[in-house]
């Protein structure tokens, strides 16, 4: 590869790495794209709270259709929620400089398609690929083919592992804040917090089965050593085969709380499917490659808005990973940074997507 774009891919990286942003907030990194992307003279035709939109035009009929489409995200992982510390442990930095470096190939190489990339804010919470989808259906954008990648630390750098079908689970993740009684001294007799939060903790447990799996994370009170708690707080996440699966496990757990509570839903994502014809297009052409090797991926009861497009638009959609192992450090960890072997693979993989699609349609 081009050693010039292999050492400004390794830039975006490491800027990108050190500046983690929440999500619907991150401005600098936002700064950070339409600075590169204004240098290749790709046009923007979106900026706001869904994150960045750029396209590349590559033959004028079908004006608002585009044949390829590429996603990555804006936004850090919430290492420390009530401190507010932000880190990129999940790879979106890794994504975004790859989708640079693609975005920028594709402005110097002209291929004749038309492509869309999205730089989408807010994936880890609230799902900003809503408002993508809001976007593109109210500008009657349309797509054919749509592609995202992720890192993993559970493969090397030189794998790419991919499936059919359904390969990522549903996710429903809410913030329950229960209201319990003012109990006052610690040493007054009745349910203290700490046990109602253990039935919780048992409860949760038990709702583990092989469609769905149930965590509570990230619990806290208020009180003090001799003053009981009057505020209970914690995240519960369901992940499933199905949305439905979730939901009714979710109100199953609400159900059993016997207290006043507030709930606000953090995530709530469904399944995420690739479609089995742009599967088998694309397994053709890693297959045939040389530089890569593939395997299957499994059923993984992780979650990732990307399956939000596949459901609000007619497109195809097709997710991978990227082999990332770095001294067994595990994603969303403060220790996980993206190899540079990872970083090539991933961009080596998109241009190859835009190389195949291109020949397809143009001979």
């Amino acid at each position: 590869m081009d050693s010039l774009a292999s050492n400004q891919l390794f830039a975006h990286y490491e800027w990108l790495h050190h500046q983690p942003e929440p999500g619907f907030s991150e401005e600098k990194t936002k700064d950070y794209v339409k600075r590169i992307l204004h240098k290749v003279n790709l046009e923007k035709i979106s900026e706001g709270k869904l994150g960045l939109i750029y396209q590349y035009r590559g033959r004028e009929e079908q004006d608002k259709h585009y044949d390829l489409a590429f996603r990555s995200e804006l936004d850090a992982v919430e290492i420390n929620e009530s401190a507010q510390v932000y880190y990129h442990g999940c790879g979106h930095d890794a994504h975004t400089s790859i989708q640079l470096e693609l975005a920028t190939y594709v402005a110097q190489n002209k291929p004749k398609l038309n492509i869309l990339f999205i730089f989408q804010a807010s994936e880890e919470k609230y799902g900003g690929a809503k408002e993508v989808c809001k976007f593109l259906k109210e500008s009657n954008v349309s797509v054919s083919k749509m592609y995202a990648l992720h890192v993993t630390s559970d493969l090397y750098s030189n794998y790419v592992s991919i499936n059919k079908g359904d390969v990522l689970a549903a996710g429903l993740t809410c913030r329950l804040k229960l209201l319990l009684k003012d109990s006052g001294h610690v040493s007054h007799q009745g349910e203290s917090a700490a046990r109602l939060f253990a039935k919780l903790v048992l409860l949760s447990e038990k709702m583990n089965e092989p469609d769905v799996h149930c965590t509570i994370t990230n619990f806290s009170s208020n009180g003090s050593h001799n003053v009981s708690p009057t505020e209970l707080s914690f995240n519960i996440t369901f992940r499933g085969k199905t949305s439905e699966k979730c939901k009714i496990k979710q109100q199953i757990f609400l159900d059993q709380l016997n207290v006043d509570y507030q709930n606000e839903v953090v995530m709530n994502y469904p399944v995420l499917h690739n479609d089995v014809a742009l599967y088998d297009w694309v397994y053709q052409k890693l297959f045939q490659s040389e530089v890569i090797k593939v395997v299957e991926t499994p059923f993984i009861f992780s979650c990732d808005d990307f399956s939000v497009y596949g459901k609000e638009l007619d497109v195809a959609t097709c997710y991978f990973f990227i082999g990332a192992y770095n001294k067994g450090h595990a994603i969303h960890t403060q220790e996980f940074i993206t190899p540079k072997a990872t970083l090539l693979r991933g961009w080596y993989v998109m241009i190859l997507l835009v190389e195949k699609e291109n020949e397809r349609i143009n001979g």
